[in-house]
């Protein structure tokens, strides 16, 4: 037997955008209700136009294992809402969050952080075992005290089961989703600081340096995790790096040799593990890969391999041609997986 959830979801809908809670309407104000029935897996939404008018939408076939009857929730195709449902502001404190292809609708429970300058929201459907305020709170604490800048003005992470298909993803819109409870991996890594990061790269980049979106995801929460959290030693992050060595079988400018694996994710992290080093020892520590990150956002152009290395260069005062050697392929990586102290 399957199960139908009746959402009675309170919008005000102005020109296709979600601006407030409306009227709820149906089910005397009680909220969301359920109901048992046979067949399908249907999610129904009442819900008041910006006219005042009563309409509903109902999606059908909705994976179950993406919905709660007992908890007046679930994830659907964003596509399938009707157009007032499926444009969303940017504080999710409603009972529709769109992300990406998706939409929550339901019952849910949200915390909101400021960091550097923009805000995070967290959002948990009911009933999940992922406390928000715990969520949020770790972000801002290990990923707050680095200035990564850009013009990010929200960012929201949505906590899903691990049905939907990746660890974590973040859309264009900085809106994305974890599927994972617990914010630490257990290794030297956090797909919410990971995913974090990814809604902070505001800039944009030419073919050569594809490969540095996941790289710098994936190398910085390695890094904010090290030098923020005590559960996370050097040794972890040097043993992270070094597991997932691809032999030179990878040439990060071409994106042909690595698109579809997550090779450029772990030989573009170790690079830039050495190039933080480089940074750091050519500065005495007072600059970091997280200045280059920086300054990359406040770029107009798209950067190339050529602009990434200039930049490197500004923090370090000396040749880096080894760079883009390396990403090019005529370099090995090199096994720099140790900061100076």
């Amino acid at each position: 037997m399957a199960t139908a959830i009746v959402l009675f979801v309170p919008l005000t809908v102005v020109l296709g955008a979600v601006f407030g809670p409306g009227t709820i309407i149906d089910g005397g104000g009680s909220g969301p209700s359920v109901e048992s029935v046979s067949g399908e897996t249907t999610v129904t939404i009442s819900y008041i136009d910006a006219a005042g008018q009563s309409d509903t939408a109902t999606v059908r076939s909705v994976d179950p294992a993406r919905s709660s009857a007992e908890y007046d929730w679930a994830i659907v195709d964003r596509s399938s809402l009707p157009a007032p449902l499926r444009a969303v502001d940017d504080g999710p404190a409603h009972d529709v969050v769109g992300f990406g292809n998706w939409a929550l609708v339901g019952a849910t429970e949200t915390a909101t952080v400021p960091i550097d300058g923009t805000t995070l929201t967290v959002v948990v459907p009911d009933g999940r075992d992922v406390d928000p305020d715990r969520k949020a709170g770790f972000v801002e604490a290990f990923a707050g005290p680095y200035r990564l800048s850009g013009d990010t003005d929200t960012v929201v992470l949505v906590s899903v089961p691990d049905t939907l298909p990746n660890k974590g993803l973040m859309y264009a819109e900085d809106r994305g989703y974890v599927t994972t409870e617990s914010f630490w991996d257990g290794d030297a890594h956090s797909v919410w600081v990971h995913e974090y990061i990814h809604a902070r790269q505001d800039f944009q980049t030419a073919s050569g340096m594809a490969w540095f979106r996941e790289a710098s995801a994936r190398y910085l929460s390695y890094r904010f995790m090290q030098e923020q959290y005590d559960g996370v030693t050097k040794s972890d992050v040097r043993t992270a790096l070094a597991a997932h060595s691809n032999g030179g079988a990878v040439t990060l400018a071409n994106r042909t040799s690595w698109e579809g694996t997550t090779a450029h994710y772990h030989d573009g992290a170790r690079l830039l593990a050495a190039i933080d080093a480089e940074i750091r020892a050519a500065s005495a520590g007072e600059h970091t890969l997280v200045d280059v990150f920086r300054t990359m956002n406040a770029e107009d152009e798209p950067i190339t391999v050529e602009r990434f290395v200039e930049l490197v260069e500004r923090q370090t005062d000396d040749d880096q041609s080894w760079i883009e050697e390396t990403i090019k392929g005529d370099r090995s990586i090199p096994e720099r997986y140790e900061l100076p102290t």
